[in-house]
């Protein structure tokens, strides 16, 4: 996988990741409810899969409407998987879940989830293909199952592109609670993500044998889809 994010996710983050999202509080919890609205009809016993983890959000979401859902987990940085790890076991939720230290890329093949979660987590991938991991969602997946993937998109090179950046950059400064300038925020945006125009991530989805992907959600420059395994 081409792509390492421990140094941006090191304990000093995976601390503070939470407290930071919280001030996002409106998006963050719109977009956990669609995921939810989406995820309403999945078998009583259903087990879910969740790629690039991070501190359990969506696990401890979903969990707590779904109480016999079973969730496995796994994330490449060990400071994040550690505050998973802690969330996890006080909301006792440990019997359900599998905490996975590693890329998707090292998980067995098993093709029995029933639906997968990408939240977040592939803009990080430098290769314009996102390295196959598409690919590796779809294996993972039940014939019929759902995937649903959200992640920070845009079209760089168009001509309403800084209109977009203004605003991101006046979210990161209500994140940060701090100035920011957006040359910084551009540089950041190009430099250790890799943003793909929306539709050509909906491309990749479709090539890897999903259904046609669905937005379902967007706010700023975060995107969300879901799709289907259809064979």
């Amino acid at each position: 996988m081409a792509y390492n994010t421990n140094d941006i996710f090191n304990n000093e983050l995976s601390l503070q990741y939470d407290a930071c999202n919280g001030r996002l509080g409106e998006i963050i919890d719109n977009m956990h409810m669609l995921i939810s609205l989406l995820l309403n009809n999945l078998p009583e016993q259903a087990k879910i899969l969740c790629v690039g983890v991070g501190t359990g959000t969506e696990i401890i979401r979903l969990a707590r409407f779904h109480p016999q859902w079973h969730f496995t987990g796994i994330d490449p940085s060990p400071d994040m998987l550690a505050v998973c790890s802690e969330k996890l076991t006080a909301a006792g939720l440990t019997d359900r879940c599998q905490l996975n230290l590693g890329y998707l890329s090292n998980l067995p093949v098993t093709a029995d989830y029933d639906a997968v979660l990408c939240l977040l987590v592939t803009h990080f991938i430098q290769h314009p293909q996102r390295d196959g991991i598409y690919t590796q969602m779809y294996r993972q997946l039940k014939t019929g199952g759902r995937v649903i993937t959200a992640e920070i998109a845009g079209d760089i090179h168009s001509p309403l592109f800084n209109e977009h950046l203004e605003v991101w950059r006046v979210m990161h400064e209500t994140v940060s609670q701090k100035p920011q300038e957006a040359t910084a925020i551009m540089a950041m945006l190009t430099q250790r993500l890799l943003l793909l125009p929306p539709e050509q991530t909906e491309t990749l989805i479709e090539q890897a044998g999903f259904s046609p992907a669905q937005r379902f959600f967007q706010s700023l420059l975060i995107h969300g889809w879901t799709a289907r395994k259809v064979a």
